[in-house]
Protein backbone atom coordinates (compact mmCIF):
# COMPACT_ATOMS: atom_id res chain seq x y z
CA UNK A 1 0.00 0.00 0.00
CA UNK A 2 2.72 2.51 -0.97
CA UNK A 3 4.36 4.44 2.02
CA UNK A 4 0.61 3.85 4.19
CA UNK A 5 1.63 2.18 7.17
CA UNK A 6 -0.69 -1.04 8.22
CA UNK A 7 -1.39 1.26 11.41
CA UNK A 8 -2.80 4.10 9.53
CA UNK A 9 -4.78 1.96 6.86
CA UNK A 10 -6.28 0.46 10.12
CA UNK A 11 -7.18 3.98 11.86
CA UNK A 12 -8.40 5.11 8.86
CA UNK A 13 -10.56 2.20 7.84
CA UNK A 14 -11.77 2.00 11.34
CA UNK A 15 -12.94 5.49 11.80
CA UNK A 16 -15.12 5.50 8.35
CA UNK A 17 -16.11 1.89 10.03
CA UNK A 18 -17.30 3.89 12.99
CA UNK A 19 -18.74 6.93 11.42
CA UNK A 20 -21.47 5.35 9.61
CA UNK A 21 -22.56 3.79 12.82
CA UNK A 22 -21.83 7.32 15.02
CA UNK A 23 -25.60 7.80 15.05
CA UNK A 24 -26.98 4.49 15.95
CA UNK A 25 -24.72 3.90 19.28
CA UNK A 26 -25.05 7.44 19.89
CA UNK A 27 -28.33 6.91 20.95
CA UNK A 28 -27.99 3.68 22.17
CA UNK A 29 -25.90 5.47 24.75
CA UNK A 30 -28.22 8.03 25.44
CA UNK A 31 -31.03 5.58 26.17
CA UNK A 32 -32.74 4.84 23.16
CA UNK A 33 -33.64 1.46 22.58
CA UNK A 34 -32.38 -0.36 20.01
CA UNK A 35 -35.50 0.03 17.62
CA UNK A 36 -34.99 3.76 18.38
CA UNK A 37 -31.69 3.81 17.61
CA UNK A 38 -31.98 2.57 14.01
CA UNK A 39 -35.18 4.21 13.11
CA UNK A 40 -33.46 7.55 12.18
CA UNK A 41 -31.38 5.27 9.57
CA UNK A 42 -34.36 3.46 8.28
CA UNK A 43 -35.88 6.42 7.54
CA UNK A 44 -33.08 7.53 5.31
CA UNK A 45 -32.65 4.32 3.66
CA UNK A 46 -35.87 4.41 2.23
CA UNK A 47 -35.54 8.35 1.72
CA UNK A 48 -32.53 7.83 -0.05
CA UNK A 49 -33.66 4.64 -2.12
CA UNK A 50 -36.55 6.48 -3.41
CA UNK A 51 -34.08 9.35 -4.50
CA UNK A 52 -31.74 6.07 -6.47
CA UNK A 53 -35.06 5.41 -8.37
CA UNK A 54 -35.53 8.64 -9.76
CA UNK A 55 -31.48 8.91 -10.77
CA UNK A 56 -30.64 5.40 -11.66
CA UNK A 57 -29.34 5.68 -14.94
CA UNK A 58 -27.80 8.97 -14.47
CA UNK A 59 -26.00 7.18 -11.33
CA UNK A 60 -24.85 3.78 -13.92
CA UNK A 61 -23.29 6.15 -15.95
CA UNK A 62 -21.09 7.83 -13.51
CA UNK A 63 -20.16 4.48 -11.94
CA UNK A 64 -19.17 3.05 -15.28
CA UNK A 65 -16.55 6.86 -15.87
CA UNK A 66 -15.92 5.84 -12.02
CA UNK A 67 -14.53 2.20 -12.62
CA UNK A 68 -11.82 2.99 -15.39
CA UNK A 69 -10.48 6.41 -13.58
CA UNK A 70 -10.36 4.25 -10.01
CA UNK A 71 -7.81 2.10 -12.46
CA UNK A 72 -6.58 4.77 -13.33
CA UNK A 73 -5.98 6.88 -10.24
CA UNK A 74 -4.40 3.57 -8.47
CA UNK A 75 -0.93 4.47 -9.07
CA UNK A 76 -1.00 8.35 -9.05
CA UNK A 77 -3.38 8.53 -6.28
CA UNK A 78 -1.74 10.85 -3.37
CA UNK A 79 -1.39 9.84 0.31
CA UNK A 80 -5.03 11.96 0.93
CA UNK A 81 -6.53 10.26 -1.77
CA UNK A 82 -5.99 6.80 -0.49
CA UNK A 83 -6.79 7.29 2.70
CA UNK A 84 -9.93 9.10 1.61
CA UNK A 85 -10.60 6.29 -0.06
CA UNK A 86 -9.73 4.14 3.21
CA UNK A 87 -11.64 5.63 5.27
CA UNK A 88 -14.99 5.14 2.45
CA UNK A 89 -14.37 1.91 2.13
CA UNK A 90 -14.62 1.04 5.81
CA UNK A 91 -18.01 3.59 5.96
CA UNK A 92 -19.36 1.85 3.48
CA UNK A 93 -19.02 -1.62 4.90
CA UNK A 94 -20.39 -0.65 8.39
CA UNK A 95 -23.26 1.11 6.43
CA UNK A 96 -23.86 -2.42 4.09
CA UNK A 97 -23.53 -4.40 7.18
CA UNK A 98 -26.43 -1.88 8.61
CA UNK A 99 -28.25 -2.10 5.76
CA UNK A 100 -28.27 -6.14 5.66
CA UNK A 101 -30.11 -6.41 9.18
CA UNK A 102 -32.47 -3.98 8.66
CA UNK A 103 -33.09 -5.99 5.09
CA UNK A 104 -33.33 -8.86 6.77
CA UNK A 105 -36.18 -7.75 9.35
CA UNK A 106 -37.63 -5.17 7.12
CA UNK A 107 -37.29 -4.29 3.75
CA UNK A 108 -37.14 -7.96 2.26
CA UNK A 109 -34.70 -7.11 -0.77
CA UNK A 110 -37.33 -4.09 -2.01
CA UNK A 111 -34.54 -1.91 -2.42
CA UNK A 112 -31.98 -3.02 -4.87
CA UNK A 113 -30.20 0.24 -5.72
CA UNK A 114 -29.07 0.90 -2.57
CA UNK A 115 -26.97 -2.01 -2.07
CA UNK A 116 -25.75 -1.46 -5.91
CA UNK A 117 -24.66 2.10 -5.25
CA UNK A 118 -23.05 1.35 -2.07
CA UNK A 119 -21.08 -1.59 -3.64
CA UNK A 120 -19.87 0.61 -6.49
CA UNK A 121 -18.42 2.87 -4.03
CA UNK A 122 -16.57 0.56 -1.88
CA UNK A 123 -15.46 -1.35 -5.63
CA UNK A 124 -13.94 2.02 -6.77
CA UNK A 125 -12.50 2.84 -2.86
CA UNK A 126 -10.67 -0.45 -2.86
CA UNK A 127 -9.12 -0.16 -6.30
CA UNK A 128 -7.67 3.54 -5.16
CA UNK A 129 -6.91 2.69 -1.37
CA UNK A 130 -5.97 -0.47 -1.25
CA UNK A 131 -3.44 -3.24 -3.38
CA UNK A 132 -5.58 -5.05 -6.22
CA UNK A 133 -5.22 -9.09 -4.40
CA UNK A 134 -3.17 -11.11 -6.11
CA UNK A 135 -3.55 -14.83 -7.65
CA UNK A 136 -4.21 -16.67 -4.22
CA UNK A 137 -3.23 -19.80 -5.96
CA UNK A 138 -0.28 -18.42 -6.41
CA UNK A 139 2.60 -18.13 -3.40
CA UNK A 140 3.06 -14.85 -3.66
CA UNK A 141 -0.95 -14.31 -2.86
CA UNK A 142 -1.31 -16.25 0.14
CA UNK A 143 -0.78 -13.95 2.62
CA UNK A 144 -3.60 -12.46 5.41
CA UNK A 145 -3.44 -9.15 3.81
CA UNK A 146 -4.33 -9.79 0.17
CA UNK A 147 -6.89 -12.74 1.49
CA UNK A 148 -8.84 -9.91 3.07
CA UNK A 149 -8.43 -7.56 0.05
CA UNK A 150 -9.85 -10.15 -2.15
CA UNK A 151 -12.71 -11.42 0.13
CA UNK A 152 -14.10 -7.24 0.35
CA UNK A 153 -13.64 -6.89 -3.66
CA UNK A 154 -15.89 -9.91 -4.03
CA UNK A 155 -17.63 -8.79 -1.41
CA UNK A 156 -18.21 -5.72 -3.62
CA UNK A 157 -18.85 -7.36 -6.65
CA UNK A 158 -21.64 -9.82 -4.79
CA UNK A 159 -23.34 -6.32 -3.52
CA UNK A 160 -23.72 -4.72 -7.22
CA UNK A 161 -23.83 -6.77 -9.91
CA UNK A 162 -27.59 -8.05 -9.26
CA UNK A 163 -28.53 -4.59 -9.60
CA UNK A 164 -26.91 -3.83 -12.58
CA UNK A 165 -29.81 -4.88 -15.03
CA UNK A 166 -32.06 -2.26 -12.61
CA UNK A 167 -29.29 0.61 -12.76
CA UNK A 168 -29.29 -0.24 -16.46
CA UNK A 169 -32.73 0.11 -16.75
CA UNK A 170 -33.27 -3.38 -18.64
CA UNK A 171 -35.81 -4.91 -15.94
CA UNK A 172 -40.02 -4.28 -17.01
CA UNK A 173 -41.43 -1.93 -14.71
CA UNK A 174 -44.71 -2.01 -12.75
CA UNK A 175 -47.98 -0.66 -13.99
CA UNK A 176 -49.03 2.63 -12.59
CA UNK A 177 -52.44 2.70 -11.35
CA UNK A 178 -55.12 5.05 -13.19
CA UNK A 179 -57.60 6.09 -10.47
CA UNK A 180 -59.74 9.02 -10.44
CA UNK A 181 -58.12 11.60 -7.74
CA UNK A 182 -60.08 13.07 -5.14
CA UNK A 183 -62.24 16.33 -6.01
CA UNK A 184 -61.31 18.35 -2.82
CA UNK A 185 -58.88 19.54 -1.61
CA UNK A 186 -58.12 18.80 2.28
CA UNK A 187 -57.75 21.01 5.07
CA UNK A 188 -56.46 19.54 8.79
CA UNK A 189 -56.60 20.92 11.98
CA UNK A 190 -54.86 19.56 15.09
CA UNK A 191 -56.55 19.50 18.47
CA UNK A 192 -54.52 18.50 21.83
CA UNK A 193 -57.12 16.13 24.25
CA UNK A 194 -57.04 16.04 27.84
CA UNK A 195 -55.02 12.61 28.82
CA UNK A 196 -56.40 11.19 31.51
CA UNK A 197 -53.96 11.67 34.73
CA UNK A 198 -53.67 7.65 35.34
CA UNK A 199 -52.30 7.28 31.72
CA UNK A 200 -49.82 10.57 31.49
CA UNK A 201 -48.51 9.70 34.85
CA UNK A 202 -47.18 6.40 33.45
CA UNK A 203 -45.81 7.32 30.38
CA UNK A 204 -42.49 6.58 29.18
CA UNK A 205 -39.86 8.97 27.69
CA UNK A 206 -40.29 7.72 23.67
CA UNK A 207 -43.35 10.05 22.93
CA UNK A 208 -42.06 12.38 25.27
CA UNK A 209 -42.27 15.36 22.67
CA UNK A 210 -45.82 14.20 21.07
CA UNK A 211 -48.68 16.73 21.85
CA UNK A 212 -51.34 13.81 21.51
CA UNK A 213 -54.11 15.04 19.52
CA UNK A 214 -57.40 14.52 17.17
CA UNK A 215 -56.41 15.31 14.12
CA UNK A 216 -59.57 16.56 12.08
CA UNK A 217 -59.45 16.58 8.28
CA UNK A 218 -62.57 17.59 5.88
CA UNK A 219 -62.93 18.63 2.41
CA UNK A 220 -62.67 22.47 1.31
CA UNK A 221 -65.83 23.85 0.22
CA UNK A 222 -67.93 20.35 1.06
CA UNK A 223 -71.37 21.02 1.35
CA UNK A 224 -73.12 18.05 1.55
CA UNK A 225 -73.34 15.87 4.57
CA UNK A 226 -70.31 13.79 4.98
CA UNK A 227 -69.36 10.33 6.62
CA UNK A 228 -67.10 10.11 9.17
CA UNK A 229 -63.91 7.72 9.44
CA UNK A 230 -61.80 7.25 12.77
CA UNK A 231 -57.74 6.13 11.84
CA UNK A 232 -55.54 4.89 14.37
CA UNK A 233 -52.10 4.35 14.33
CA UNK A 234 -49.76 1.27 14.42
CA UNK A 235 -46.89 0.80 17.68
CA UNK A 236 -44.86 4.06 18.18
CA UNK A 237 -46.09 5.72 15.27
CA UNK A 238 -48.16 8.07 16.54
CA UNK A 239 -47.43 11.09 13.54
CA UNK A 240 -49.71 12.29 11.49
CA UNK A 241 -47.10 12.45 8.62
CA UNK A 242 -47.00 9.17 8.85
CA UNK A 243 -50.74 8.46 7.88
CA UNK A 244 -51.28 11.42 6.06
CA UNK A 245 -51.63 9.91 2.93
CA UNK A 246 -54.45 7.58 3.66
CA UNK A 247 -55.94 10.38 5.61
CA UNK A 248 -56.36 12.44 2.66
CA UNK A 249 -56.95 10.20 0.14
CA UNK A 250 -60.09 9.99 1.85
CA UNK A 251 -61.02 13.50 2.90
CA UNK A 252 -60.71 14.45 -0.77
CA UNK A 253 -63.71 12.18 -1.87
CA UNK A 254 -66.23 13.90 0.86
CA UNK A 255 -65.34 12.04 4.32
CA UNK A 256 -64.49 13.60 7.44
CA UNK A 257 -61.62 11.94 9.33
CA UNK A 258 -60.45 11.93 12.89
CA UNK A 259 -56.88 10.68 13.44
CA UNK A 260 -56.33 9.53 16.65
CA UNK A 261 -53.10 9.37 18.30
CA UNK A 262 -52.88 7.67 21.55
CA UNK A 263 -49.44 6.73 23.34
CA UNK A 264 -47.79 3.55 22.92
CA UNK A 265 -45.00 3.97 25.86
CA UNK A 266 -46.77 3.16 28.51
CA UNK A 267 -46.04 1.33 31.82
CA UNK A 268 -48.38 0.16 34.04
CA UNK A 269 -48.50 -1.70 36.85
CA UNK A 270 -47.10 -5.42 35.91
CA UNK A 271 -45.87 -4.12 32.47
CA UNK A 272 -42.02 -5.84 33.19
CA UNK A 273 -43.05 -8.66 34.71
CA UNK A 274 -46.04 -10.81 33.03
CA UNK A 275 -46.32 -13.72 30.69
CA UNK A 276 -47.28 -12.61 26.97
CA UNK A 277 -50.44 -15.29 26.03
CA UNK A 278 -51.76 -14.47 22.59
CA UNK A 279 -54.21 -16.51 21.41
CA UNK A 280 -57.44 -16.27 18.79
CA UNK A 281 -56.37 -13.05 17.81
CA UNK A 282 -55.72 -11.52 21.21
CA UNK A 283 -52.81 -10.59 23.85
CA UNK A 284 -53.02 -10.10 27.18
CA UNK A 285 -50.35 -7.40 26.96
CA UNK A 286 -51.31 -4.97 30.14
CA UNK A 287 -50.49 -2.05 27.88
CA UNK A 288 -53.97 -2.66 26.51
CA UNK A 289 -55.65 -0.92 29.30
CA UNK A 290 -54.14 2.57 29.71
CA UNK A 291 -53.98 3.05 25.71
CA UNK A 292 -57.82 2.12 25.44
CA UNK A 293 -58.33 4.71 28.59
CA UNK A 294 -56.59 7.84 26.32
CA UNK A 295 -58.28 6.29 23.32
CA UNK A 296 -61.43 6.47 24.97
CA UNK A 297 -60.72 10.10 25.91
CA UNK A 298 -59.56 10.85 23.16
CA UNK A 299 -63.38 9.58 21.09
CA UNK A 300 -64.72 11.81 23.47
CA UNK A 301 -63.03 14.81 22.60
CA UNK A 302 -63.18 14.33 19.15
CA UNK A 303 -67.06 14.26 19.27
CA UNK A 304 -66.82 18.18 20.07
CA UNK A 305 -64.32 19.16 17.07
CA UNK A 306 -66.51 17.29 14.25
CA UNK A 307 -67.95 19.67 11.88
CA UNK A 308 -71.49 20.66 11.81
CA UNK A 309 -72.36 18.46 8.17
CA UNK A 310 -70.40 15.27 9.88
CA UNK A 311 -73.23 11.92 9.51
CA UNK A 312 -71.90 9.36 11.73
CA UNK A 313 -74.89 7.41 10.58
CA UNK A 314 -72.63 6.29 7.81
CA UNK A 315 -69.05 5.40 9.37
CA UNK A 316 -65.52 4.05 8.75
CA UNK A 317 -62.88 2.25 11.60
CA UNK A 318 -59.43 1.46 10.55
CA UNK A 319 -56.36 1.36 11.75
CA UNK A 320 -52.65 -0.13 10.94
CA UNK A 321 -50.59 -2.41 13.14
CA UNK A 322 -51.73 -2.05 16.89
CA UNK A 323 -54.23 0.35 16.11
CA UNK A 324 -56.09 -1.59 13.69
CA UNK A 325 -56.40 -4.25 16.95
CA UNK A 326 -57.55 -1.18 18.77
CA UNK A 327 -59.86 -0.14 16.05
CA UNK A 328 -62.27 -2.74 17.82
CA UNK A 329 -62.33 -0.15 20.79
CA UNK A 330 -63.31 2.48 18.07
CA UNK A 331 -66.32 0.42 17.01
CA UNK A 332 -67.69 -0.72 20.15
CA UNK A 333 -67.72 3.21 21.26
CA UNK A 334 -69.09 3.88 18.19
CA UNK A 335 -71.88 1.61 18.32
CA UNK A 336 -72.20 2.39 22.04
CA UNK A 337 -73.61 5.82 20.71
CA UNK A 338 -75.95 4.52 18.42
CA UNK A 339 -73.59 5.04 15.20
CA UNK A 340 -72.94 3.32 12.06
CA UNK A 341 -76.85 2.15 11.46
CA UNK A 342 -76.92 2.87 7.79
CA UNK A 343 -73.57 2.04 6.64
CA UNK A 344 -70.05 0.33 8.67
CA UNK A 345 -66.89 -0.12 6.88
CA UNK A 346 -64.02 -1.62 8.93
CA UNK A 347 -60.57 -1.92 7.57
CA UNK A 348 -57.98 -3.61 9.53
CA UNK A 349 -54.27 -3.17 8.04
CA UNK A 350 -51.42 -5.83 9.03
CA UNK A 351 -53.20 -5.98 12.17
CA UNK A 352 -51.81 -6.91 15.57
CA UNK A 353 -53.93 -8.13 18.62
CA UNK A 354 -56.84 -7.04 20.32
CA UNK A 355 -57.11 -6.58 23.97
CA UNK A 356 -58.24 -9.98 25.79
CA UNK A 357 -59.28 -8.21 29.02
CA UNK A 358 -63.35 -8.50 29.70
CA UNK A 359 -64.76 -5.41 29.77
CA UNK A 360 -62.55 -4.41 26.29
CA UNK A 361 -64.51 -7.31 24.32
CA UNK A 362 -66.73 -5.35 21.54
CA UNK A 363 -70.60 -6.19 21.20
CA UNK A 364 -70.83 -7.15 17.55
CA UNK A 365 -74.27 -7.96 17.68
CA UNK A 366 -74.98 -4.30 16.62
CA UNK A 367 -73.40 -4.46 13.32
CA UNK A 368 -75.45 -2.75 10.63
CA UNK A 369 -76.95 -4.96 7.93
CA UNK A 370 -74.89 -2.56 5.35
CA UNK A 371 -71.38 -3.57 6.77
CA UNK A 372 -68.46 -4.52 4.78
CA UNK A 373 -64.94 -5.12 6.07
CA UNK A 374 -60.99 -5.52 4.89
CA UNK A 375 -58.84 -7.87 6.65
CA UNK A 376 -55.68 -7.17 4.86
CA UNK A 377 -52.48 -8.53 5.54
CA UNK A 378 -48.95 -8.43 3.47
CA UNK A 379 -46.64 -11.60 2.47
CA UNK A 380 -43.72 -9.81 3.23
CA UNK A 381 -44.54 -8.86 7.01
CA UNK A 382 -41.78 -9.05 9.52
CA UNK A 383 -43.83 -7.54 12.21
CA UNK A 384 -46.99 -9.04 13.03
CA UNK A 385 -48.01 -12.67 12.95
CA UNK A 386 -50.92 -12.91 10.06
CA UNK A 387 -53.15 -15.40 12.51
CA UNK A 388 -54.21 -12.24 14.45
CA UNK A 389 -55.99 -11.10 10.88
CA UNK A 390 -57.87 -14.34 10.03
CA UNK A 391 -59.14 -14.35 13.99
CA UNK A 392 -60.14 -10.91 13.47
CA UNK A 393 -61.83 -11.73 10.25
CA UNK A 394 -63.99 -14.61 12.02
CA UNK A 395 -64.63 -12.63 14.85
CA UNK A 396 -66.38 -9.92 12.39
CA UNK A 397 -68.25 -12.30 10.39
CA UNK A 398 -68.94 -13.55 6.93
CA UNK A 399 -69.42 -9.86 5.76
CA UNK A 400 -65.66 -9.46 6.46
CA UNK A 401 -63.15 -10.16 3.12
CA UNK A 402 -59.27 -11.14 4.40
CA UNK A 403 -56.94 -10.04 1.55
CA UNK A 404 -53.22 -10.72 1.13
CA UNK A 405 -51.13 -8.31 -0.50
CA UNK A 406 -48.95 -10.36 -2.46
CA UNK A 407 -44.93 -9.44 -3.02
CA UNK A 408 -43.97 -9.66 -6.92
CA UNK A 409 -40.18 -9.36 -7.41
CA UNK A 410 -40.41 -9.87 -10.99
CA UNK A 411 -39.05 -6.01 -12.57
CA UNK A 412 -38.00 -2.84 -10.94
CA UNK A 413 -38.67 -1.48 -7.97
CA UNK A 414 -39.46 -5.02 -7.24
CA UNK A 415 -43.14 -4.69 -5.68
CA UNK A 416 -42.21 -5.94 -2.09
CA UNK A 417 -45.37 -5.57 0.57
CA UNK A 418 -44.35 -5.09 4.15
CA UNK A 419 -45.34 -4.45 7.07
CA UNK A 420 -45.17 -0.53 6.51
CA UNK A 421 -46.98 -0.38 3.09
CA UNK A 422 -49.80 1.78 4.45
CA UNK A 423 -47.31 4.26 5.71
CA UNK A 424 -47.12 7.64 3.61
CA UNK A 425 -42.85 6.84 3.57
CA UNK A 426 -43.60 3.96 1.90
CA UNK A 427 -46.11 5.28 -0.63
CA UNK A 428 -45.06 3.40 -3.79
CA UNK A 429 -46.93 1.44 -6.72
CA UNK A 430 -47.65 -1.50 -5.35
CA UNK A 431 -48.92 0.73 -2.18
CA UNK A 432 -51.53 2.80 -4.75
CA UNK A 433 -52.58 -1.24 -6.03
CA UNK A 434 -53.11 -2.83 -2.55
CA UNK A 435 -54.20 0.07 -0.34
CA UNK A 436 -54.71 3.00 -1.51
CA UNK A 437 -57.36 2.11 -4.62
CA UNK A 438 -59.33 -0.04 -1.64
CA UNK A 439 -59.17 3.20 0.76
CA UNK A 440 -60.83 5.21 -2.44
CA UNK A 441 -63.53 2.78 -3.07
CA UNK A 442 -63.65 2.30 0.99
CA UNK A 443 -64.85 6.05 0.64
CA UNK A 444 -66.73 6.28 -2.15
CA UNK A 445 -69.03 3.86 -1.03
CA UNK A 446 -69.61 5.37 2.71
CA UNK A 447 -70.30 8.61 0.07
CA UNK A 448 -72.95 7.36 -1.57
CA UNK A 449 -74.67 6.08 1.04
CA UNK A 450 -74.53 9.16 2.88
CA UNK A 451 -75.55 11.04 -0.18
CA UNK A 452 -78.32 8.51 -0.82
CA UNK A 453 -77.23 6.99 -4.47
CA UNK A 454 -78.07 3.44 -3.69
CA UNK A 455 -77.01 2.52 -7.43
CA UNK A 456 -73.46 3.29 -6.82
CA UNK A 457 -73.13 2.34 -3.46
CA UNK A 458 -74.00 -1.35 -4.39
CA UNK A 459 -71.67 -1.35 -7.38
CA UNK A 460 -69.15 -0.47 -5.40
CA UNK A 461 -70.21 -2.97 -2.72
CA UNK A 462 -69.76 -5.82 -5.54
CA UNK A 463 -66.45 -4.36 -5.77
CA UNK A 464 -65.11 -3.86 -2.67
CA UNK A 465 -66.40 -7.81 -1.50
CA UNK A 466 -64.04 -9.00 -3.88
CA UNK A 467 -64.45 -8.66 -7.21
CA UNK A 468 -61.93 -9.20 -9.95
CA UNK A 469 -61.79 -5.22 -10.20
CA UNK A 470 -60.68 -5.49 -6.54
CA UNK A 471 -57.91 -8.10 -6.98
CA UNK A 472 -56.49 -7.37 -10.38
CA UNK A 473 -52.86 -5.89 -9.82
CA UNK A 474 -52.33 -5.05 -13.75
CA UNK A 475 -49.05 -5.83 -15.56
CA UNK A 476 -45.63 -5.40 -15.99
CA UNK A 477 -44.29 -3.35 -18.84
CA UNK A 478 -43.90 -6.22 -20.71
CA UNK A 479 -47.28 -7.65 -20.53
CA UNK A 480 -46.67 -10.18 -17.55
CA UNK A 481 -49.40 -9.91 -14.83
CA UNK A 482 -48.51 -8.48 -11.55
CA UNK A 483 -49.67 -11.01 -8.53
CA UNK A 484 -53.25 -10.33 -7.75
CA UNK A 485 -54.35 -9.73 -4.32
CA UNK A 486 -55.81 -13.10 -2.63
CA UNK A 487 -58.98 -13.17 -1.13
CA UNK A 488 -60.26 -15.63 1.56
CA UNK A 489 -63.90 -15.60 2.68
CA UNK A 490 -63.24 -17.95 5.52
CA UNK A 491 -59.85 -17.78 5.86
CA UNK A 492 -59.81 -19.94 9.06
CA UNK A 493 -61.34 -22.60 7.31
CA UNK A 494 -58.50 -22.50 4.81
CA UNK A 495 -55.69 -24.93 4.04
CA UNK A 496 -53.14 -21.77 3.99
CA UNK A 497 -54.31 -20.97 7.45
CA UNK A 498 -54.42 -23.47 9.19
CA UNK A 499 -51.63 -23.37 11.46
CA UNK A 500 -53.61 -20.66 12.55
CA UNK A 501 -55.95 -23.20 14.66
CA UNK A 502 -52.91 -23.88 17.25
CA UNK A 503 -53.93 -20.22 18.62
CA UNK A 504 -57.60 -22.76 19.85
CA UNK A 505 -55.62 -24.79 21.87
CA UNK A 506 -55.70 -28.47 22.23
Amino acid sequence: MGDLSSRRVFAFFSAGFVFSLAEPIFLLLTGSSIVSALWPMANRTLEWTFTLREIRSFLFGIFLILIPISFHRRKKASVYEKLASIFVTGASLSFIMMYILLNYAYIRDAFVLLPTTVGFTMFCAMIIGFDLPKNPFQKSGRDIKNSINLVMILFSVWLFVPGLPAMAGLLPSPPELEFEDGQYNVETTSYEYPMPENVSSIQGDYEADVVFSVYISKPVNYQYQMPLAIILHGFASPQYESYIDWVEEMSSRGVVVAYIQYPSDVMPPGYDNYTLLEQYGMSNHPFHLPRAVAINAALDFMVTKLPDNTNTDNLLVGGHSLGAGYAFLALDWALDRGWANESLFVDLESPYARPVQDHLQPDLSRLPSNFIAHVAITEDDMSVNDCFGVYHQKLLGEDALFIEIPSDRYGFPRLVASHYLQATETHDTLADWGFYRRVALQSNWLVANTLNEDITAQGLKEILVGSPELTNMGVWSDGKSVEELRVFHDAINHESYDHCKKWEGP
